[in-house]
């Protein structure tokens, strides 16, 4: 029987950016980015421009040129060797499984402010919620990839782009409607000032709300005419990404001062808010949903990309052979099994930290230090492996500014990182830094003793 990992070429352009807007756009990120206020603007340019541009052409080029299924594991493989290939899909794996919570949070969050306001800072009913939810999907994605890109391309529409598009018209109309403005709207305030730094923390999850068009890679071997699906793919998710994270985080803001936002739920607020001002309560309950379902479907894009990726690995290692096995759709069951135990685990989070804001604040930064740590390594095996091919003069320099840039922006990230911010109780800062320091260093060792407990086998 030939399986989803082989060479069928199902996924079309529509279909190739559905899914990278589905694993990228996210509603969840934007009541971070509001924070900023009207500079916002500047800080998601900034990252846009030196980070999410060459991080978009470095990912169309080398999925154009390693056009297999398995996607960053495959690339950082040809360029440094098996064990960083391994060290790549391991800190891939790793910022995913703890970005999990959050994801799911957002939605749990998002869900009680539907049927019983107030039941968002229940640590239980987050906790239980956040658990049934991501085994539901585990089970959804058992049926195969061709079904879970379907899920993809609706929860795109329906449930991102849709209650975006709402979300920017009310922010649009409320403006010129009258209505006062939370936040300074004049030229001076697009320039952060010295309160905004003490939250420039936020900045490495603006970065992170950005990453993710590698995710596609993962299914690179199963797209129609690679060659130019994928590039163009790229290039009109990438814009679609920047163009709506941008204006929706801005329309948050105008109506709810970035100091009253809570990550979970601000942008529910922004929308009862909005609605009850128009006595039309019932139209915020609807965006509820949408939210709901984009929520469900950028975790489930991720959730089989990773899979997927992380069996590729697998495959090439002396693995145990029940991680290496795929069930009759062609699908890595068990190491949907595997990684939906740990999630499950680092749910616990939610219990024994001050509140469910922090909870999901702590994991979002500890998954964002990760990212970043993943994609310096990734972008600097794209300027190896880039300077192994012929290229034109033009396209050499690229290969080189483009991914260095998005390197440098990584570093930044990683480093500003480290300062939690100040309207968020994460306890000492001496300890949250340490604890930051630490967990990268421990999960950046644990893939290479893996790795050679495996080897150690293979030889016995």
């Amino acid at each position: 029987m030939q399986s989803d990992t082989q060479k069928i070429r199902y996924l079309g352009l529509f279909q190739l950016v559905m899914i990278a807007i589905v694993s990228v756009d996210s509603l969840r990120n934007v009541p971070i980015g509001a924070q900023y206020g009207l500079s916002l603007i500047t800080f998601y340019l900034f990252a846009g421009l030196a980070f999410f541009v060459p991080l978009a052409w470095v990912t169309s080029q080398l999925a154009v040129r390693f056009p297999n299924v398995g996607g960053s594991y495959l690339w950082v493989e040809a360029a440094f060797g098996r064990s960083f290939g391994y060290l790549s899909i391991w800190l891939q794996w790793t910022y995913n499984i703890i970005w999990y919570p959050t994801i799911f949070a957002f939605i749990s969050g998002t869900l009680a402010s539907l049927i019983y306001p107030g039941l968002e800072t229940n640590k239980w009913f987050i906790l239980l919620s956040c658990a049934g939810l991501f085994w539901l999907i585990t089970y959804i994605h058992s049926f195969g990839l061709r079904a879970s890109s379907w899920i993809s391309s609706i929860s795109a529409i329906i449930g991102t782009l849709l209650p975006m598009s709402f979300l920017i018209g009310f922010g649009v109309y409320w403006v010129v409607s009258g209505h006062p403005t939370a936040v300074s709207l004049d030229i001076a305030s697009l320039l952060p000032n010295a309160e905004k730094l003490k939250n420039l923390a936020y900045f490495s999850n603006i970065l992170f709300s950005l990453l993710g068009l590698e995710v596609i890679a993962m299914h690179a071997g199963n797209v129609t005419n690679p060659h130019t699906s994928y590039p163009r793919g790229v290039l009109i998710s990438a814009s679609i990404v920047l163009t709506t994270l941008i204006l929706s985080s801005l329309s948050l803001c105008v109506v709810i001062a970035p100091a009253k936002l809570t990550l979970l739920t601000g942008i529910m607020d922004v929308f009862k808010q909005f609605f009850a001002s128009y006595h039309v309560s019932y139209g915020s309950t609807i965006m509820g949903w949408c939210i709901i379902l984009g929520g469900l479907g950028i975790a489930s894009s991720w959730m089989i990309g990773l899979a997927r990726g992380l069996h590729v690995a697998l495959m090439a290692t002396n693995a145990p052979k029940l991680l290496q096995k795929l069930n009759r759709n062609g699908v890595p069951l068990n190491v949907l099994y595997f990684q939906g135990i740990v999630y499950t685990c680092l749910l616990s989070a939610f219990l024994f930290l001050p509140n469910v804001n922090s909870s999901y604040w702590i994991l979002s930064a500890m998954s964002a230090q990760f990212a970043l740590v993943y994609y310096v390594l990734l972008f600097a095996a794209a300027i190896k492996l880039f300077q192994s091919v012929q290229q034109s003069k033009w396209q050499a320099i690229l290969s080189i500014v483009l991914p260095a840039s998005a390197g440098i922006v990584s570093l930044i990230g990683i480093f500003v990182g480290f300062l939690p911010p100040s309207n968020i109780a994460a306890g000492n800062i001496m300890t949250y830094e340490l604890f930051m320091v630490v967990s990268i260093v421990i999960f950046c060792v644990i893939p290479f003793f893996i790795l050679r407990k495996m080897q150690g086998r293979k030889r016995l």
